[in-house]
């Protein structure tokens, strides 16, 4: 996101086991990214060696984006790859519970990164081997403050024989930015960036709607950045001519669509914009003071036409009113409707010159009496409502209500039970129809509480981080919601023509300057050029939106289903339900996602693991397994770890460990440890293996298939039909398998059986089905524990 700050944290961390032996080395970090049509997926290879004598573990990080999903994960060792595969959160539980139970073996997880996912991966590697890491992970990129940014992480710590970046843009209009701004090297956000572009960057644009760019500097290179070579985020920032594309639909080979609408030219709506501020006793020192200098950038950046409304709050709530600039009266119930009406101030020069007088002279004390502000902002914001937003002007048009809170603690005062607040809040916003965004600011701030009530109200939560840049965060994020273009957007799609059940979200409160909405769905059969009416409440452009302009791509199933699984998560979160964390675990399994609601398994030879993605136990840190074990290196060589008396100890052994949380994570060492009871796990040294198989298992498969067509001989007859690899599932039709038994027409991908893995025969005797009239599938045993499409 284009506010946040950056993130400068490994995408390896080599972390040697023991004190003096040879460091690992870093023979080869490859990054590829592949964007088409703003849907990126991101590869990251890195070979590491052993040059040691003896055998040390060696430790792979890789920071995700925010809202990436990882797809596929390998480890490639003594010539033997290593594939991990997604399953459900609850199968996965219950290997890990049951480890749980044997109490042996944890690692520790610990926060360290701002807004992103930590991937730790380590394994023992025997002495002069080496070992190689693959990360695949999939986005889609949003467009914010007018344009896409691909963020990619890099800190080897040392110089890289072979260290390169690579980024393939593909889009279906001409691109008309595309730069990679100079290696950000720090982790805060810096007041007056620098856009220069990085020297080491090279882009090439083979076509107008394609760039490639390459970043693969020496080792040289690398070592002008600094002795342990380069450490910080290259941005690949760009973005399409909107005129060229203000309103398009991409149309699949697959029978899915996507629609991007971002129209060019449409002047900010009018907004009034109600700060609630945290004054009390937690915000003194420099939170109050960085609160201070936002506040003053956020003033002047109102657009001309808006108004405002300040409350700030602690034991007492109160309302600021321009007539009275240094002193903040106590907000009453009962107060007069010209009172409501006097809080709410035209953005006019002299207004705001008085607020920053008022702003400036803030101090905190007190305790955090949120509820009462709450309250207090939407009887302030419904004022604005009914009176037509403020201001003494005939013919004032409604404006935008928006409501930020920015809070740094915990609610207490009248009502302090966070699931009470959210309920209450937003049944009494269904009045006023304020979008309320919320800012977590530090770590003692309630980050859920606060962004279940801003998805419950249309608005989003964003944390804040204690640091030097805390109010160039403040800035950053208000800029992205400075200028309402539209609101109450809808998509209005013909029944007959797409399957509405699998359309995401067609309703968006507002659509802001420099973003763009997105829907994406299912086509019926034979439909190739969708029709859609996009309609909003309030609206001010002076010509029509073009009719959406169709234009046919290979693919848009994974876009598809990565927006259905991310916005049924963040509706989850928003009011807790079970149906909505179903459905989004059915389909990230169905697409091998990593989410909140699936877990990674790491197979290797009778050895399986689980991992646990469990929100952390407290603010700031979790505990995630020690993933599996293999057969033992030499004796003495790997560190005991210490338990309690009443456990085993355990021998030495080879480790990999694999772990994903959805908040800022780095991994400390896993030698050496001690555990607490609640934390020990470790995998029973013979589980049961289970391994996945893949389409490439099916020996017969490979000279029938022409692409994704294969052609079968049945009864003398060749019979064409489609081989679907990622295919979303509907229903499921009965059928008889070969034995007689009971079974549903599943994808071939989804069910590969041993008994027809190697015999076309068998498989043409009965396992043979038709998916949706179209698609090669297997009658499916009832029985069978199938696995998603690799």
């Amino acid at each position: 996101m284009g506010f946040k700050a950056v993130v400068v944290s490994a995408a390896l961390l080599v972390a040697v086991s023991a004190q003096g032996i040879q460091q690992p080395k870093v023979h080869r970090l490859h990054v590829l990214s592949e964007v088409r049509n703003r849907y990126a997926k991101t590869l990251i290879t890195s070979r590491v060696g052993n040059p040691a004598d003896q055998a040390q573990e060696i430790s792979f990080d890789a920071v995700l984006p925010e809202n990436a999903f990882i797809s596929r994960f390998l480890i490639e060792m003594d010539n033997v790859t290593y594939e991990a595969y997604v399953r459900g959160k609850e199968e996965a539980r219950q290997e890990y519970d049951a480890a749980v139970a044997e109490g042996r073996g944890a690692a520790h997880v610990a926060v360290s990164a701002r807004d992103s996912n930590v991937v730790h991966v380590s394994v023992n590697v025997e002495a002069q081997k080496k070992v190689t890491f693959n990360l695949t992970y999939e986005e889609l990129l949003q467009r914010e403050i007018g344009a896409y940014n691909l963020r990619i992480n890099i800190n080897p710590r040392q110089p890289v024989d072979d260290l390169a970046v690579e980024v393939r843009i593909e889009e279906q209009a001409p691109l008309r930015l595309v730069e990679v701004p100079r290696l950000q090297e720090t982790n805060e956000i810096l007041d007056t960036p620098d856009n220069a572009t990085d020297p080491l960057a090279r882009i090439e644009r083979p076509t107008p709607s394609s760039a490639i760019v390459r970043w693969s500097p020496t080792k040289e290179e690398q070592r002008q950045r600094g002795e342990e070579g380069v450490s910080g985020q290259l941005v690949v920032r760009y973005d399409v001519d909107r005129d060229a594309s203000p309103n398009q639909i991409l149309v699949s080979e697959d029978g899915y669509f996507v629609h991007f609408y971002a129209p060019p030219g449409l002047p900010p709506l009018p907004k009034h914009v109600v700060f609630v501020l945290d004054v009390s006793g937690s915000m003194m020192g420099r939170k109050i003071e960085q609160l201070k200098t936002a506040m003053n950038t956020i003033l002047d950046e109102l657009n001309a036409g808006d108004v405002f409304s300040l409350i700030p709050f602690s034991s007492n709530v109160k309302v600021w009113h321009p007539d009275v600039p240094l002193t903040f009266r106590h907000w009453q119930p009962d107060v007069s409707s010209a009172f409501n009406a006097s809080a709410i101030v035209e953005a006019t020069s002299e207004n705001i010159a008085k607020a920053k007088n008022s702003i400036n002279s803030l101090e905190a004390s007190g305790l955090t009496y949120m509820f009462s502000a709450l309250k207090t902002a939407l009887r302030v914001s419904d004022a604005g409502v009914h009176s037509g937003g403020g201001g003494s002007a005939p013919g004032w048009r409604r404006h935008s209500p928006i409501i930020v809170l920015l809070t740094d603690g915990e609610p207490n005062g009248e009502v302090s039970d966070t699931d009470e607040i959210v309920r209450r809040i937003t049944e009494r916003n269904a009045e006023s129809g304020a979008a309320i965004f919320t800012l977590a600011f530090g770590t003692g701030a309630d980050y859920g509480f606060l962004r279940r009530l801003a998805l419950r109200n249309s608005g989003v939560g964003r944390r804040i981080y204690e640091a030097a840049d805390a109010h160039l965060q403040l800035r950053n994020f208000y800029r992205q919601i400075a200028s309402p273009l539209l609101a109450d957007v809808t998509f209005n799609y013909d029944g007959q023509q797409v399957d509405e059940n699998s359309l995401t979200t067609v309703k968006f409160p507002t659509l802001f300057g420099g973003g763009e909405l997105v829907v994406a769905g299912r086509l019926s059969s034979g439909t190739r050029e969708p029709w859609c009416a996009v309609r909003s409440r309030d609206g001010n452009a002076t010509s029509p939106v073009p009719a959406p302009a169709v234009v046919n791509v290979t693919s848009a199933e994974r876009l598809w289903a990565y927006l259905t699984v991310r916005q049924l998560l963040d509706q989850d979160a928003a009011t807790p339900n079970e149906t909505l964390r179903t459905r989004a675990k059915d389909i990230a399994l169905r697409y091998s996602f990593v989410t909140s609601v699936t877990s990674l398994v790491v197979v290797k030879p009778n050895a399986t693991s689980a991992v646990n993605l469990d929100e952390p136990n407290a603010p700031g840190e979790a505990y995630a397994p020690v993933s599996f074990q293999g057969p033992p290196p030499p004796p003495g060589l790997h560190a005991m770890h210490s338990f309690p008396q009443s456990r085993p100890q355990l021998m030495p052994h080879r480790t990999f460990s694999f772990r994903h949380k959805y908040i800022p994570v780095s991994f400390d060492a896993a030698l050496d440890l001690s555990f607490d009871d609640d934390d020990a796990l470790d995998i029973d040294p013979d589980p049961v293996t289970e391994v996945v198989p893949t389409l490439a298992d099916i020996t017969w498969l490979g000279q029938l298939r022409n692409g994704s067509q294969v052609t079968l001989n049945v009864n003398g007859t060749d019979q064409h039909l489609q081989l679907a690899e990622n295919q979303t599932e509907g229903s499921f039709q009965n059928c008889t398998t070969p034995p007689g038994g009971s079974g549903v027409c599943r994808h071939l991908a989804a069910c590969i059986l041993p008994e027809f893995k190697e015999r076309l025969d068998v498989f043409l005797s009965g396992y043979l089905c038709v998916v949706e009239d179209s698609f090669l599938g297997v009658c499916c045993p009832d029985t069978t524990s199938v696995t998603p499409a690799a």
